[in-house]
């Protein structure tokens, strides 16, 4: 279960006779290669293949939604102190581990729900205030009690994730993009730097997920604190539901 910001991040849903058909983008794509790694098999290929409901995503809007059907207001977590404005980050992550807890239990399958958030757009974003975004998710994780739940927050922007791949030397001195400003409108922003880096032109969502997808860009050669940080979860995401699949197969087995 997915849920971003938009279409340059993890996707966007696209309506189709009979429902929505979810659109990766190159943070879903992203996703997928590092999870490939640990299933040995890729999900958007599955379901591009196969169909079905191998990857869902929610809109922002859907996640305000559904929590607005249930309690209009998510539970705080008591004896937690978390920063003013962050209260959003930690409902979207609720309201989102909470879909994910109950898909697992009516399915009987292993749910992985990841979170996207841009650390800031408008200024450089300091090592606390990163920190502070991770730690809101994963109170609302907590809070939904899913253990699956991972946050994937770029810093200060998913552009910079994708520029390390994409500069010479490639993948090489990257933890210095971190520093950079989040701002559109600053002169060397990573949307400036990105555009500069695929012609004078900022690429598309299409453009940026094909990059992941033909390889141009290797998520096991990123070295970021960020994406470091965000693989860690997923490794640890995926091995949960591994872990729970592992054991649910020996109980059967058993019985």
């Amino acid at each position: 279960m997915l849920s971003g910001e938009g279409p340059t991040d993890l996707g966007a849903n696209r309506p189709v006779e009979g429902g929505n058909e979810f659109v990766p983008g190159p943070m879903a794509e992203l996703v997928d290669k590092c999870c490939h790694m640990a299933l040995d098999y890729s999900l958007l290929e599955h379901q591009r293949l196969y169909g079905g409901d191998v990857v869902v995503y929610f809109s922002r809007g859907d996640l305000s939604l559904r929590k607005n059907k249930r309690e209009g207001r998510a539970p705080i977590l008591s004896g937690v102190k978390r920063p003013a404005g962050l209260g959003g980050i930690t409902t979207q992550a609720w309201t989102l581990g909470i879909l994910a807890v109950e898909e697992a239990r009516k399915s009987g399958d292993r749910v992985v729900a990841i979170l996207f958030h841009d650390s800031d757009g408008t200024r450089a974003v300091g090592q606390d205030h990163w920190s502070e975004q991770v730690a809101a998710i994963k109170q609302g994780f907590a809070r939904a009690e899913c253990m699956g739940g991972v946050a994937m927050v770029p810093r200060p922007k998913s552009e910079g994730w994708l520029i390390c791949a994409l500069r010479q030397p490639h993948y090489q001195h990257c933890a210095a993009l971190e520093e950079s400003a989040g701002n559109d409108g600053s002169p060397n922003s990573l949307k400036a730097m990105l555009a500069a880096l695929n012609g004078g032109e900022y690429p598309s969502a299409d453009v940026q997920a094909d990059w992941v997808r033909d390889g141009t860009i290797d998520p096991r050669r990123i070295d970021m604190p960020s994406f470091a940080a965000f693989r860690r979860e997923l490794d640890r995401a995926c091995g949960v539901a591994l872990n729970r699949n592992t054991h649910d197969s020996t109980r059967a087995g058993a019985a």
